[in-house]
């Protein structure tokens, strides 16, 4: 008895460290910053990134849009010029930097269905 309890204990051991490894090995692992890119962002590199618009928003939509990247820390100025959309960061930018934040803003506003809104 006292040995398949031992024998469980070590088993048991074994997988957590080795899931612990793994996750572990997740975290540090890196890729390019070309990975991240997107194709409506221009000015990557620089404290000032444009998002260049394929349709026009509603005004409405543009002012929340203009709220929301107002309130973040990080970004000092937004202005809104036509169908493009000027965002300038405390610091120089790069394209892993602003994936998910450029992610969120299409999702919460840009590509947004419109009977939802």
């Amino acid at each position: 008895m006292k040995k398949n309890f031992i024998n469980c204990l070590y088993i048991t051991t074994t997988l957590s460290l080795f899931s612990a490894f793994t996750s572990y090995g997740q975290q540090i692992e890196r890729h390019e910053d070309g990975v991240y890119s997107n194709q409506h962002v221009s000015g990557v590199g620089s404290s000032t990134i444009v998002y260049h618009l394929t349709a026009p928003l509603a005004t409405n939509i543009l002012d929340e849009l203009e709220n929301y990247l107002e309130s973040m820390n990080a970004i000092t100025q937004v202005d809104v010029n036509g169908l493009d959309i000027s965002i300038q960061f405390k610091e120089p930018t790069t394209n892993e930097m602003i994936y998910l934040f450029v992610q969120r803003m299409e999702m919460l506003y840009i590509n947004r269905n419109p009977k939802t809104r």
